[in-house]
């Protein structure tokens, strides 16, 4: 019966220990700076476009920091590889003023995100980071 406290007491003694832990950073720690500037940029009642850059299981945390960070804001994602059409048509159905680009590098250097566009006007953070607006 000893035994069965003592083990107790160990875990239990475990267990508070992680309390003192320092907390798990957020992910997508590198959108610090960028998060300021977006909500500078973007109004509270509008709604942004994020486009994930990977496929489908590459996620690296961006998409949920940015609706977290960003929130009230409307909110929605699509993959880089949907075609520009049905983006700017899902953009305009729902209301979706903005486009944030986290790290143009993550697209190909072809990619409508990172070309001129006559509907889209670039509001730079860095010449990587920058917000879009829809303008026409």
């Amino acid at each position: 019966m000893l035994g069965v406290f003592g083990v107790w007491g160990v875990v239990s003694l475990v267990r508070l220990s992680r309390l003192v832990e320092p907390p798990e950073p957020p992910p997508a720690q590198e959108l610090g700076p960028l998060l300021d500037f977006a909500r500078a940029t973007i109004p509270a009642n509008a709604g942004y476009l994020f486009v994930l850059p990977g496929e489908f299981g590459s996620d690296t945390g961006t998409a949920p920091r940015l609706r977290y960070e960003l929130y009230p804001r409307a909110y929605d994602d699509v993959r880089a590889s949907q075609d520009e059409a049905s983006i700017r048509q899902q953009m305009r159905s729902g209301g979706l003023r903005f486009v944030v680009v986290a790290d143009a590098s993550q697209y190909p250097p072809t990619s409508w995100l990172r070309q001129p566009r006559d509907w889209l006007r670039r509001i730079d953070f860095d010449a990587n980071r920058y917000v879009l607006e829809v303008v026409a």
